[in-house]
């Protein structure tokens, strides 16, 4: 499987940027059956999302994300209500259940918009798209000098890439190595395709070093979730109030780069769908830990706009995760924990940029 190179224009110019390589992967796993059939069932659902006619793909979301939050296990649907309680504490119970079932149907959403995603009109999309602070990113673009962007499991952020690389915005992303290695293969291949530069996640890869590379080098805007931890290493920081690990990854490549980080999304509405970018902050100068804790806040205004389109249904405070950590004991006690999470020896940004 070879290499597929691609461009996108800077003032002018046409920037070329080898896409990664899927052949730089580890081996995959033996080929289970388990595994085989797993495939082919997401290989089912993806044609069959893709060949689903727009007028009947609408009402889709709705059907089936009620569906899901009705079926789906009490333990997850319980813990999708923990977290959002978080963003918004206020709710009365009828509303969270509320918020909780749109959730639901929100995230069923995210994934027919992902498999239909090469099927979709790239100049329909930008022209019928609403959209505010696009400018911000125009600017990095316009420059030249590459830049960060930092967004949640908020929305359709599959559809916020292939929107961004109708613009030119030379935006590339990280992607999570899954099982089955063909389904992922397929994953990258897409996106490749409609323009979306994909970097593969390894355990033990360069993944910082590859997104450094191509911001200073290449100009590009590199893209990194930052609303949940993989690595349980991550700085503990605020976020809704209680102490939570949040990746560091964009306060580290601020700190390399010396580059300002946009906070936005791409989120659904009605039919279409709606662009948020909010203006720059500036962590480059600050410590990992405190660049992770801005970003963090700057998400969460992001997300309290946006509840129902957030996308977290797994454990991600500190409390849920790691309940005996004496961070969360303190702050279960109502002391002051911010200390002890500055000194937790876990948490280890890469290069140890703690600053």
């Amino acid at each position: 499987m070879g290499r597929r190179v691609v461009g996108f224009w800077v003032d002018g110019r046409l920037v070329v940027k080898s896409e990664a390589s899927l052949d730089a992967l580890p081996p995959p796993p033996p080929a289970t059956w388990s595994r085989r059939l797993s495939y082919w069932g997401y290989l089912a659902v993806w044609e069959g999302a893709a060949r689903t006619p727009d007028r009947v793909a609408r009402h889709l979301p709705e059907r089936i994300g009620r569906a899901w939050f009705a079926a789906a296990n009490p333990r997850q649907r319980e813990q999708v209500r923990r977290n959002l309680r978080r963003v918004v504490p206020d709710a009365s119970p009828t509303d969270l259940r509320d918020l909780v079932r749109a959730a639901y149907v929100s995230y069923a959403r995210y994934w027919l918009d992902s498999f239909r995603l090469h099927t979709m009109d790239g100049a329909a999309i930008v022209r019928d798209t609403p959209a505010e602070g696009l400018h911000h990113i125009d600017a990095v673009r316009d420059s030249g000098r590459g830049g960060l962007f930092a967004t949640g499991h908020l929305g359709s952020w599959d559809v916020g890439a292939f929107f961004t690389a109708q613009r030119n915005w030379g935006m590339v992303v990280v992607a999570e190595v899954v099982e089955p290695r063909p389904l992922f293969e397929r994953f990258v291949r897409l996106r490749q395709q409609a323009g979306i530069d994909v970097i593969p996640l390894v355990r033990g890869g360069n993944m910082l070093d590859q997104l450094e590379a191509r911001i200073t080098e290449q100009g590009q805007l590199a893209t990194l979730l930052a609303d949940r931890d993989l690595t349980r290493k991550g700085p503990i920081v605020e976020f809704f109030g209680e102490p939570c690990r949040l990746p560091p990854g964009t306060a580290v490549l601020a700190r390399r780069t010396g580059r300002d980080v946009s906070i936005g999304a791409f989120m659904t509405q009605g039919d279409g769908f709606y662009g948020v970018v909010y203006a720059p902050i500036e962590v480059a100068e600050l410590s990992v830990y405190d660049g992770t804790q801005r970003i963090a806040t700057e998400l969460e205004r992001l997300i309290r706009r946006f509840p129902e389109q957030w996308h977290v249904f797994v454990r991600n405070w500190l409390r849920d995760r790691e309940p005996d950590h004496p961070v969360a004991h303190a702050w279960r006690r109502g002391e002051d924990w911010r200390e002890l999470a500055r000194a937790d020896r876990r948490a280890t940004a890469p290069d140890q940029e703690q600053g």
